[in-house]
């Protein structure tokens, strides 16, 4: 058996950004763009528009393995909706505790992670009580996060493999 220690590291990736016009996306029926329908390819996608300094579009989906991102991702992430287009991250439901994303990367197609796709996926799923605890684990790519968004500033804190999480925030 293989036993290896992995160093965490914590990051503040800030604030999220929930209103339309700062993400951007285009939005006009409530104050956030929250679970609305985008249709592409002839199926409905129920997106919620949120970023962390990138826009991003978050999908929850029932089995994130079985999405076809080559082809979803582009199509919402390119959405006339998305006016400078977005990282779409698809997102499965496993326990109260955790869930497991898949990201479609605006440059990159799809990508194993990204912090700010990471932090996108735990927060959307508290936010939309998902998940049932005050912070998310996220499974992403081959590896293991924790989102803690911190509720008195609102601020969000993400905790996974240091050697990862360095390469983004030295």
């Amino acid at each position: 058996m293989n036993s290896t220690i992995c160093r965490t590291k914590t990051v503040n990736l800030g604030k999220p950004i929930l209103i339309p016009c700062l993400i951007p996306v285009k939005h006009k029926s409530t104050p956030n763009c929250i679970n609305v329908p985008f249709i592409v390819n002839s199926k409905c996608y129920k997106v919620t528009a949120i970023s962390f300094g990138s826009p991003h579009g978050a999908v929850f989906v029932d089995d994130v393995d079985s999405v076809d991102v080559q082809k979803a991702g582009p199509a919402l992430g390119t959405h006339s909706l998305f006016p400078k287009g977005a990282n779409i991250v698809f997102i499965q439901v496993l326990t109260r505790e955790a869930i497991k994303a898949r990201l479609w990367h605006l440059e990159k197609g799809e990508s194993d992670f990204t912090a700010e796709a990471v932090c996108v996926s735990g927060v959307t799923a508290i936010m939309l009580h998902k998940i049932l605890t005050d912070k998310a684990k996220v499974y992403m790519g081959e590896n293991v996060f924790q989102v803690e968004p911190d509720r008195r500033t609102n601020e969000v804190y993400l905790t996974g493999p240091a050697d990862l999480l360095e390469v983004q925030y030295v």
